[in-house]
């Protein structure tokens, strides 16, 4: 075993050539350093299975052993997760042909309504306790805050993640102008907090949320809002202001087209929308949802069919629909700094919450509340906000 140890130490040592910090991998009471550096975390593998997953370089596969058990990661999280951007290059962070395959027809094809409900539940209807563990008590909101100072994240008390939440539902809801009179309309509502300010807060008397989750709606911050799929709406010019916060990123990329062509139509002449979207940076490794360690974990373990495309690739779509483009926001670190937020409360409550997930969950929500984090920040934003209009 000691060969079998030192080939992965090897390998992880030639994935990472310039780790800054080491993290320490170990097997039946042997470990070898990856990196350089003070020590920041340890990989644990339990069975000889998951040490050959990382002699081969498989990050995917070992990932799958550490979710059911056979691995443990231990230390801060951050320091794990940040490796990724120590790779020696960005190519090496697509995963094998064969973890791809199953994704290659959501490429091209658009799943069903049917899929969609399940996919959408699998996440949102998890215990109601354990997702609002995290979230902030004021709004629900899951989704990205924004922040005064998004880039400080080393004092991330300098502001509360509520005040953060209700000030990106006001930017919203000032861009759009919302009128007392106005028809509105929420996709992808969450708990309805948007639904709730524009009612609350700026009288709107026809106001709608809809949500593919039963929980939302029954713990829901509005009595307007329905269990609906988008497009089982009549696309018939019925609504003045439109908002979709985030709901994007579960379509698939045969289905981006139909969505804003979706949007087009349920506006009125001249109505306005804001939608919201984790959009990462073009890269020329060609790295998508589809293609690479973390997309690919997040589709298998968090988000089952959620997806997400450059900038670029949504512009095309929207303005061949016929969408007059009139701001678009490039918000620089605020997602990550929500997701520190987010971490803290998920560890903070787990000992009153761990008794509503299994294992599994606990483990992969590990990586999904720590890894995005160190990705978006000063040099790349992932999260884009769209005002646009139907001329």
């Amino acid at each position: 075993m000691t060969a079998l140890l030192d080939k992965a130490a090897g390998r992880m040592n030639w994935l990472f050539p310039k780790l800054p910090w080491t993290v320490r991998l170990a097997y039946k009471g042997e470990s070898r350093p990856v990196g350089t550096g003070p020590e920041k975390f340890e990989m644990v593998c339990k069975d000889r299975a998951a040490l050959s997953a990382l002699a081969r370089c498989d990050l995917s596969d070992f990932l799958d052993h550490y979710v059911a058990g056979r691995a443990d990661l231990n230390g801060d999280f951050y320091h794990f997760v940040g490796c990724r951007a120590h790779v020696r290059n960005d190519g090496l962070w697509k995963v094998a042909l064969r973890h791809q395959l199953r994704y290659t027809a959501l490429r091209f094809f658009p799943s069903s309504t049917r899929r969609k409900l399940v996919a959408v539940a699998s996440h949102y209807d998890l215990p109601h306790e354990f997702i609002l563990s995290y979230l902030d008590k004021k709004t629900r909101a899951y989704s990205s805050a924004i922040w005064n100072d998004p880039d400080n994240v080393s004092q991330p008390d300098d502001e509360t993640l509520e005040d953060a939440q209700v000030r990106k539902h006001r930017i919203a809801a000032e861009a759009l102008q919302i009128q007392p009179d106005d028809s509105f309309l929420d996709i992808g509502c969450g708990y309805g907090y948007m639904v709730h300010m524009a009612e609350s807060e700026f009288g709107c008397r026809n106001a709608l949320g809809i949500t593919l989750s039963q929980a939302q709606i029954d713990h829901g911050f509005s009595r307007n809002m329905r269990l609906l799929h988008y497009a089982q709406l009549p696309t018939e010019g019925r609504y003045d202001k439109l908002h979709s916060v985030g709901m994007i990123s579960h379509l698939d990329k045969a289905e981006i087209r139909r969505y804003y062509r979706r949007l087009y139509g349920l506006l009125k002449s001249g109505g306005s929308a804001w939608i919201k979207m984790i959009s990462p940076p073009c890269n020329p490794a060609g790295l998508h949802n589809y293609n690479t360690v973390s997309g690919t974990f997040s589709q298998k373990y968090i988000f089952p069919d959620h997806y997400q495309f450059p900038v670029h690739f949504h512009i095309r779509h929207i303005e061949e629909t016929g969408f007059q483009i009139k701001q678009v926001h490039f918000r620089y670190g605020h997602y990550a700094k929500t997701l520190r937020h987010w971490y803290r409360r998920f560890v903070e409550n787990l000992p009153q919450t761990r008794r509503l997930i299994t294992p599994e969950v606990e483990r992969a929500w590990h990586l999904y509340l720590t890894y995005a984090s160190t990705l978006d920040g000063p040099s790349g934003s992932i999260f884009k906000q769209f005002l646009l209009r139907k001329p």
